[in-house]
């Protein structure tokens, strides 16, 4: 019988790409996981790994032992679901939930609250990453619910074993201090564009006939608010993070009609089973519900007042 624990130490290789990676993201040492998956190879007779530079890479006997591992994690939690439904006559157990920087400042307490109010005797442990290291920790199994978003265009690619369902379709809206003439001619905060909402930002700029001229690089949409209403750059903001209201920020209307994202949650297949993940998924919904009706659209000055031109 192969030991589920080094099949677990092999994917983990897989998913972080490297022994070193792998063994950051599992707290232990690089020679443990190579002895370990050593013994493995032993085991199943057959090379796992193969030296590659200062690297490795994994065979093709490698990833058709993962694809069964994923089937062997999947089964082993069903079995853990049963048994909690089996022994409890309540939710009871903790949930770990990973969620982007936007979503943690905007809604986490809330979603903590109503968790409370729907299962008071389940724990949220909860870590802010940004999606791609939201959606690696569900894949490693660290967390149970990732929240991410996803932009026209750039939507989440499907990752065999995972669910996803949308949540949320929230607006984007351009903003511009009033003293710049043009869009081209203000400085801009966006996203890097390493990131989907960096590129999707991008994208709308040049299908609008303009590129711009980016000042101020970062992922946090706050920054971005920040920096507008002082004045100082333009930025695309979703409508959780609305400027507040002032004579001195325009809003432009006038670029496409594809403003907007998606906030998507995703689970392990299996886990949409679980009632524990059942009462986080209901708390984020209902924080998301209740975050839109205290919402009030802003009442810029500046609207309705002549737009600046898109180019120069």
């Amino acid at each position: 019988m192969l030991d589920v624990s080094k099949l677990v130490l092999l994917r983990e290789v897989a998913l972080q790409g490297s022994l070193t990676a792998a063994a950051r993201a599992l707290k232990v040492s690089t020679s443990n996981i190579s002895q370990r998956l050593q013994r493995l190879e032993t085991e199943v007779g057959t090379p796992l790994l193969l030296a590659e530079g200062r690297g490795v890479r994994l065979t093709g006997a490698a990833y058709r032992l993962i694809a069964h591992t994923e089937t062997v994690l999947e089964a082993l939690e069903l079995a853990e679901i049963d048994l909690d439904e089996a022994r409890s006559t309540g939710l009871v157990g903790t949930i770990r939930l990973v969620a982007f920087h936007s979503f943690a400042v905007g809604l986490m307490a809330s979603v903590s609250r109503h968790l409370r109010e729907i299962a008071p005797d389940v724990t949220i442990k909860f870590t802010q990453l940004e999606p791609d290291d939201a959606i690696a920790e569900l894949l490693a199994r660290r967390a149970d619910i990732a929240v991410s978003d996803e932009y026209p265009g750039y939507a989440l690619k499907p990752r065999p074993g995972v669910l996803q369902s949308v949540i949320a379709r929230e607006s984007i809206r351009a903003y511009v201090p009033e003293q710049f003439a043009s869009l081209e001619e203000a400085p801009w905060a966006m996203e890097p564009s390493t990131a989907d909402a960096g590129r999707w930002a991008l994208e709308v700029c040049r299908t609008a006939g303009f590129e711009p001229n980016i000042n101020f690089v970062s992922p946090d949409p706050y920054l971005h608010r920040s920096l507008l209403e002082q004045g100082m750059a333009a930025a695309f903001l979703p409508a959780s993070v609305t400027p507040v209201p002032t004579c001195k920020i325009r809003v432009i209307d006038e670029l496409p009609d594809t403003m907007h994202r998606r906030i998507v949650t995703l689970i392990r297949r299996g886990s949409e089973h679980s009632p524990i993940v059942a009462a986080c998924h209901d708390a984020i919904r209902a924080a998301v519900a209740e975050s839109r009706a205290e919402a009030t659209p802003p009442s810029h000055a500046g609207r309705g007042a002549a737009q600046p031109p898109l180019g120069g």
